[in-house]
């Protein structure tokens, strides 16, 4: 079976961009900006993504151009032992999507209720069955553009997607600016609480949301680097001692950075327009910025505009986690691609009921926490950082280091300092991560 392949890098990079921009970039990152004290926590932020986003991304991309397949066959191939944390990458990237989709199914909702300008409070909207209609239509769109395929299902997509994406950011950061408490947000938003630099939460934290934001660690990336054309990235890239996937990977951070940032420039001068808490969480996107649209001039408008921006955002993430586990059919069994995404498609929508369900009038919960939470705790938070952790140990360890020196050109300290980074500090950050998440 021929393997599929990108189009284009440009396909590429912007594939990387749509998987990379998801709510985590636009709803979490905010949140965590305005829970570690407004523009100190960009400093320690913008480090991670440096040292710690980039490498892993290059990582993933090296290694799956490298070994041309998706997770489990590709850690099958640096040793037989380690067949198994493929397998536990796949189960956690598809234990994720079960409930991302239940999130998104919530943005569309939203979404349709701003257009009908009739939005209900969400204390309302999960004391029905509503989530649960809802939860079919992203994961029904998510289908079929897999089962499209690369080229004319993600790679379209997404084509389609991110530009769209970056015009309603820049058109809602328009109407945020003209607000008038805009100044006041963007105070707190970019002036730095010097002293929070001194806690360590806040770095970790940090260093987390550069690992979350950039979407890194659970192969995803490894999956979508397998579909590069040899020939073309090199003939592509060649200028300045850097490889295509080291400029293909500073590229897609680039746009989620300024993703994140245009959505905190966004979010914070409405927060504080109307004196409100900016670091409230998930209840920004579902309660609090609902109640603001609904009192300002054209904010039925600007509320349909702000979900379909986080309706863009969480549908193009998604896209790249169900891909995880198709490909891995695809290439370990033998699956043509509509049946391995028939498969993972059932699959996934059986194990996402129970989250459904616990944000319903069904209310479904193990001892007093719905199993979102759970999920979201057990897999968003804790199975995604110790994949991610997986990752680094092996590649460092256990792989040739000539295959990342082939792709990390330049001098030797610059790939002395790639496989310290690969070797020690990512694993020693994750496994601080770990701890103070456990804490």
């Amino acid at each position: 079976m021929q393997r599929e392949n990108w189009s284009s890098t440009i396909g590429f990079v912007i594939a990387g961009i749509a998987s990379a921009v998801g709510l985590g970039t636009l709803v979490r990152f905010s949140y965590m900006v305005g829970k570690n004290g407004g523009g100190a926590f960009l400093i320690p932020y913008f480090i991670g993504v440096a040292f710690f986003g980039i490498p892993l991304m290059i990582l993933e991309f090296t290694l799956g151009k490298h070994y041309k397949n998706s997770v489990v066959p590709t850690f099958n191939s640096i040793r037989k032992r380690f067949v198994w944390i493929g397998y536990f990458f796949v189960f956690v990237t598809s234990m994720i999507l079960s409930y991302y989709l239940v999130m998104t199914g919530w943005v569309f909702a939203y979404f349709l209720f701003f257009i009908l300008a009739k939005p209900i409070p969400f204390s309302q909207f999960i004391g029905s069955y509503y989530p649960l209609f809802f939860y079919l239509i992203p994961g029904g769109i998510v289908f079929f553009v897999i089962r499209a395929g690369v080229r004319q299902g993600i790679e379209r997509i997404s084509k389609l997607l991110v530009p769209l994406l970056f015009l309603i950011l820049l058109y809602l950061l328009a109407q945020a600016l003209s607000m008038p408490g805009a100044l006041n947000g963007i105070k707190f938003y970019l002036t730095p609480n010097y002293s929070k630099l001194y806690d360590p939460l806040v770095w970790t934290e940090a260093f987390g949301q550069a690992f979350y934001s950039l979407g890194v660690g659970l192969g995803i990336m490894l999956t979508y680097g397998s579909y590069i054309k040899d020939e073309e990235i090199e003939n592509n890239y060649s200028l300045f001692e850097f490889s295509a996937i080291e400029k293909s990977a500073a590229l897609i951070s680039l746009f989620t950075v300024v993703a994140a940032i245009l959505g905190g420039l966004i979010i914070f001068p409405i927060v504080f327009s109307f004196g409100l808490d900016p670091s409230s969480g998930i209840q920004l996107a579902f309660i609090t910025l609902p109640l603001i649209f609904q009192k300002i001039s054209f904010g039925y408008s600007l509320g349909a505009i702000f979900f379909l921006l986080l309706f863009i955002a969480a549908i193009s993430a998604a896209i790249s986690l169900m891909e995880a586990p198709v490909a891995t059919l695809i290439d370990s069994y033998r699956f043509d691609r509509k049946k391995a995404t028939a498969v993972v498609f059932i699959f996934i929508m059986i194990i996402g009921l129970p989250s459904a369900l616990s944000y319903t009038a069904f209310k479904l919960e193990v001892l007093g926490k719905p199993i979102l939470d759970l999920y979201d705790f057990a897999f968003g938070t804790i199975g995604v950082i110790v994949a991610g952790l997986f990752l680094s140990i092996v590649s460092g360890w256990f792989m040739s280091s000539e295959i990342l020196i082939k792709e990390i050109r330049g001098y030797r300290g610059k790939q002395r300092l790639f496989k310290f980074i690969i070797r020690f500090f990512i694993p020693f950050i994750l496994f601080t991560i770990i701890i103070a998440r456990l804490i």
